[in-house]
């Protein structure tokens, strides 16, 4: 399918009733970053994803990266570690000007902004963060952990995709660890990673990590 077909049932109760499957795959060429596979990691819409303040990012029609784009570093060591969160991150930027430039036009004018909420760290005053994105990060509840350090946890849902399968092996995007948007609320120098086992765990700032990120279709 075309992604102007894909999209043209993004806006069903639940997308997943016509032609298409969490789980299925396409591939996407993005030029000097090369062709990498994206597949529906969400179509269901449930009555949580209409509360005030509700995280957008695991509700209607989501798709991810099933493998790694890039490395990247969720900031540098002149950023004040995780302070301000998801928003504030050069991840952030990253994500939503370099990569979504490289997606081909028939994707990328699809795509919906999504409002999204993710944790904080530790740093005094400091509550969950609001902000919208065209590409954003997944979380650790997106991808069915109970993690005491996610903050927001409460304000999103396990994507269906990690709903159906629930395992290390289909955390697994690389033979590297990748990034989660969540800031660790236990300290103030670290987000959370996928590790290249499938599991979680943190990592500071400045070290390179993989990026695959997610995207709304609408």
């Amino acid at each position: 399918s075309s992604w102007s077909q894909i999209a043209s049932v993004a806006n069903m109760d639940n997308p997943c009733e016509g032609p298409y499957s969490v789980g299925d795959t396409k591939e996407v060429d993005m030029g000097t970053f090369g062709t990498h596979t994206v597949r529906i990691a969400n179509c269901s819409k449930p009555a949580e994803c209409k509360t005030t303040g509700f995280s957008q990012t695991a509700c209607g029609l989501v798709i991810e990266f099933a493998d790694v784009i890039t490395i990247y570093n969720m900031n540098n060591t002149n950023n004040p570690y995780n302070v301000g969160g998801w928003p504030a991150s050069l991840m952030r930027t990253y994500l939503n000007e370099t990569i979504y430039d490289a997606l081909p036009s028939e994707l990328s004018s699809v795509i919906v902004p999504t409002k999204v909420i993710s944790g904080h760290g530790s740093t005094s005053g400091e509550t969950n963060f609001e902000s919208t994105d065209k590409l954003y990060l997944l979380s650790t509840k997106e991808l069915g952990f109970n993690v005491m350090y996610d903050t927001a946890k409460s304000e999103t849902r396990i994507l269906d995709y990690y709903n159906l399968y629930n395992n290390s092996n289909a955390r697994i995007k690389d033979t590297r660890n990748w990034w989660l948007r969540t800031a660790s609320s236990s300290g103030n120098r670290d987000f959370y990673i996928i590790s290249y086992q499938g599991s979680y765990g943190t990592s500071q700032v400045y070290v390179p990590n993989g990026v695959s990120p997610a995207f709304r279709i609408g």
